[in-house]
């Protein structure tokens, strides 16, 4: 199964500031803990990869950050063309293309992960080597189970990995413990990175920061029809404002 080497499809400035919205909307860890012996049984029992990353020494914004920045950027983006590739397929995987509705790389995606990744700040720097330790796990369970990488591998063979380590119950199983909750952590910056998209944002129907031309018109009469459902529920619609009746 062939995959293109994705381009980054937005530019670093829109990356940057995607990467900022996200962060603020990743109110838990992306990767929750467990007992360190369970962490390194379930390591061992599911072939977790060893990698031994470069670390990530750029310094960033800072506390105080020009708002007139110079055109580079202020980190170097750190994810191969590999991982790139590999990335996509998997987030393709989890966000597929329905319809009129991109796929998760189609709306970027893979370029903020690449952006997380390389971030110079605690939060992502601590998610990094979990991820791109995931994108080798995938590669080498498909080599173990089909003795080709996973981007060789069919669509068929992929969602099958996709699936063992996809869903709940696979904590229960030691050799997908800790993989399980690697993919989870991407799956989750994937919901939160795509659903905050432009095209995500479509997706869920929502339609604020409309600019409106002409007199402010008011809510809808379905906004209407709802609020006053909740007020009622609330025993308060007798308090709530009554258009004057003209006559």
């Amino acid at each position: 199964m062939s995959h293109e080497t994705p381009e980054p499809g937005i530019t670093r400035r829109q990356s940057l500031k995607w990467l900022a919205a996200v962060t603020a909307a990743v109110t838990t860890p992306l990767i929750t803990g467990c007992e360190a012996t369970v962490i390194k049984a379930a390591k061992l029992a599911g072939n977790w990869p060893d990698l031994q990353l470069q670390p990530i020494t750029a310094e960033g914004y800072g506390t105080d950050p020009t708002l007139n920045p110079p055109v580079q950027a202020p980190w170097p983006l750190t994810m191969t063309p590999h991982q790139r590739k590999l990335a996509t397929a998997i987030l393709d995987l989890m966000i597929p293309r329905e319809g009129d509705f991109p796929s998760a790389s189609e709306a970027g995606v893979v370029d903020l992960v690449d952006e997380w990744v390389s971030a110079p700040y605690p939060e992502q720097q601590e998610t990094r080597p979990e991820i791109l330790s995931a994108l080798v796990w995938f590669d080498e369970e498909s080599q173990r189970r089909t003795g080709q990488s996973f981007l060789a591998t069919s669509a068929q063979q992929q969602r099958a990995i996709l699936d063992d380590v996809a869903y709940e119950e696979a904590e229960s199983k030691l050799q997908y413990a800790y993989i399980s909750r690697v993919f989870d952590g991407l799956r989750s910056l994937a919901a939160i990175a795509y659903f905050s998209s432009p095209e995500g944002v479509k997706d869920m129907g929502y339609v604020g920061n409309v600019p409106i031309a002409g007199d402010y018109p008011g809510p809808s009469p379905e906004a209407m029809t709802h609020l006053d459902g909740v007020l009622n529920d609330l025993g308060l619609l007798d308090y709530a404002y009554q258009e004057p009746v003209s006559g």
